[in-house]
């Protein structure tokens, strides 16, 4: 065999081998994205207790998150969905959470449960608070609190639900923050909730 014809051979061997390659590499990613996207249903999923379909499913844990401190002699240390902020003082804080509803979009009831423990206030944090985002006369109806933490639901400037909490003493405190699908709502899930840190009582969300 010649040279020419060895060369030949080795460089339509390398194109078939590269073909086989390039043609692997596409059924790999195929895979790995079938598996990721079963993967990310099955962590939406797996906090869910019921019929995801039915009225009166919960999930569990949407929102975790943990405060350390909004300034002063305690600095500004936040773990989870909280957004690290100086306040200047741990006193007489609220968390907002924005819900995904707004009066001029959405028609849709609420049920949200925050729980947790204030270390600084040396409380704990067990707040419900339910309503309903009525888009036809661009109204929050029927809202109602309860808890330790003086809850309420307002809505913003630009017509987001709001739910808040004021922590008297921010220092280490952990929330979470559960759901359950009621009347013609959804069942919201991980990642729908956006926080606020703030010694105001009302923030605005973009």
């Amino acid at each position: 065999m010649s040279l020419e014809t060895t060369v030949a051979s080795l460089v339509t061997a390398a194109n078939n081998l590269t073909s086989a390659v390039n043609g692997k590499i596409g059924s790999i990613n195929s895979t790995m994205a079938t598996a990721l996207a079963q993967f990310n249903e099955w962590r939406n999923m797996k906090d869910v207790e019921g019929d995801p379909a039915a009225l009166g499913t919960v999930r569990r844990n949407m929102l975790q998150g943990h405060v350390y401190g909004t300034g002063g002699l305690q600095g500004t240390s936040v773990e989870g969905d909280f957004v690290s902020t100086d306040l200047g003082t741990i006193t007489n804080v609220y968390m907002h959470f924005k819900v995904p509803l707004n009066i001029n979009v959405n028609s849709e009831m609420f049920w949200f449960n925050i729980k947790g423990y204030s270390y600084g206030t040396a409380k704990i944090i067990e707040e419900t608070l339910v309503g309903y985002c009525y888009q036809p006369t661009r109204t929050l109806q029927n809202v109602s609190t309860f808890g330790n933490m003086t809850p309420a639901v307002y809505v913003d400037t630009n017509g987001n639900i709001v739910m808040r909490i004021l922590i008297p003493s921010i220092y280490y405190t952990t929330v979470r923050i559960d759901t359950m699908r009621v009347g013609n709502g959804r069942l919201f899930k991980q990642g729908d909730l956006k926080t606020k840190l703030s010694l105001a009582e009302t923030v605005v969300f973009s």
